[in-house]
């Protein structure tokens, strides 16, 4: 140990300021989105069950409109919340049951108090329930992370690279640790899914997707991927239904747990209105091929528009099926790199031309080209620039800290030139990445 200590010292406390970095930026202010989240929580919290969540039509905020697995993480949320508050509120009362000097622990009662104090926007929330949601999908961030890891070391690959560059580049830290968002840990298990689709248990592949699905359902876009893909490993039709078997199985237990009379078909029908979550926009702050003409918020316009006699939202579709079609063709063999690729393609292009898309929703494309960076590291500059355009997406939207507001002005200017040359950019770069694969294609 002290060996090995000596030899990885400055790994050891960069990894370290890793970690206190990212539990410090849990503490900042809450997002919009998590106020509305633990709202939704903190009624099953108080009904101490999460039967009628989506019956219940009273809200501050809006209704839920997450699917029943990830609407559950919310009210484990605050029943971590107590039992942390639990555990400090008996150290402290231990503390000065048994003078241990209590006046040099102020700041822990004081810690004890804002973590359970509340704070009124949509609802009155304790606070401690927004910062144990983000270490949540922290979580999931050093997981991924170790997945890069493994990935690096299996390929004899400089680890520290990938690594580093994914847990220090603003574009994770400030999704998870500030925003809140859940899109790591539902990429989690959706690229521990497609990884399986290579190996003798590929069986669980399905129920991992679906998980991902429950968890953040955009990745659904990736099903007709994920089946090519299982053809192309030559994976067991056994498997495929015996596991998509259980993965319809574990959805609906999921869904069951939310029942009120016991009728499974009624909750579904009810879901079907409350999930559907689109407001016909063509982009919402994704810096895509439609923000170029419509850039959000100052100049919206309805995917129902007509384009040559078709509506955008149709146009988006057709362009998703050509690049899905084309990614197909990237499947040349057993190599996991490629379907790496292929997720890159398929997702990163789904975006760039599909409406109602979220900045939030590229994430997937953009992990994957890291990924895909491992063993082609020509591709590592050009994650670097679309994680960069990522990032000031999601700033734009949630800019913090709040003195740099500046940037928003910036952004603002000349009816937002400064997103739409972004998202020029990214187009750009998508089509050079797509130009290079098509050469590998024909050669």
């Amino acid at each position: 140990m002290k060996k090995w200590f000596k030899e990885n010292w400055k790994m050891f406390f960069l990894g370290l300021v890793i970690v206190v970095m990212r539990v410090a930026l849990t503490f900042t202010k809450a997002h919009d989105d998590l106020t509305i989240q633990i709202e939704w929580g903190k009624w099953m919290y108080d009904q101490n069950s999460v039967r009628g969540l989506y019956n219940n039509n009273i809200w501050g905020g809006l209704w839920p409109n997450h699917p029943p697995l990830i609407s559950w993480l919310y009210f484990e949320a605050y029943k971590i919340h107590s039992l942390l508050m639990w555990y400090m509120s008996s150290l402290g009362n231990f503390i000065a049951l048994h003078r241990l000097a209590p006046t040099k622990f102020l700041w822990f009662f004081n810690f004890i108090k804002w973590f359970g104090g509340t704070k009124l926007k949509n609802t009155v929330y304790p606070f401690g329930v927004v910062v144990v949601l983000k270490q949540i999908m922290v979580m999931a961030d050093f997981c991924i992370a170790w997945i890069i890891y493994k990935i690096c070391k299996k390929n004899k690959v400089n680890w520290k690279k990938y690594v580093l560059a994914y847990l220090l580049l603003p574009f994770s830290w400030f999704l998870s640790a500030v925003w809140g968002q859940s899109n790591q840990l539902s990429f989690l298990f959706l690229i521990v899914s497609f990884i399986l689709l290579t190996t003798k248990r590929s069986i669980w592949s399905p129920l991992f997707y679906a998980i991902a699905i429950n968890l953040k359902p955009d990745c659904i876009f990736l099903i007709p991927l994920f089946l090519f893909i299982w053809i192309k490993q030559k994976q067991s039709w056994k498997n495929l239904f015996l596991g998509t078997l259980l993965a319809g199985i574990f959805s609906l237990w999921t869904v069951s747990w939310f029942l009120v009379d016991g009728k499974l078909l009624n909750l579904l029908s009810l879901l079907k209105t409350r999930l559907n979550t689109g407001d016909g926009l063509l982009t919402l702050n994704a810096y895509n091929f439609w923000y170029i003409f419509y850039p959000f918020p100052s100049k919206m316009a309805l995917d129902s528009m007509l384009y040559l006699w078709i509506p955008a939202k149709i146009w988006g579709y057709f362009f998703w099926i050509l690049i899905t079609g084309f990614s197909f063709k990237l499947i040349k063999n057993k190599k996991i790199e490629n379907i790496f690729l292929t997720i890159f393609m398929t997702s990163f292009g789904g975006w760039l031309f599909m409406t109602g898309m979220h900045e939030r929703y590229a994430f997937i494309a953009l992990v994957s080209l890291l990924f895909y960076s491992i063993y082609q590291k020509i591709y590592f500059k050009y994650f670097i620039v679309l994680s960069t355009i990522y990032f000031l997406s999601m700033f734009f939207v949630f800019p913090l800290p709040e003195f740099l507001n500046g940037v928003i002005i910036i952004f603002n200017w000349g009816n937002q030139l400064v997103p739409r040359i972004l998202s020029l950019i990214n187009i750009f770069v998508f089509i050079n990445i797509f130009i290079r694969e098509s050469k590998k294609v024909k050669n």
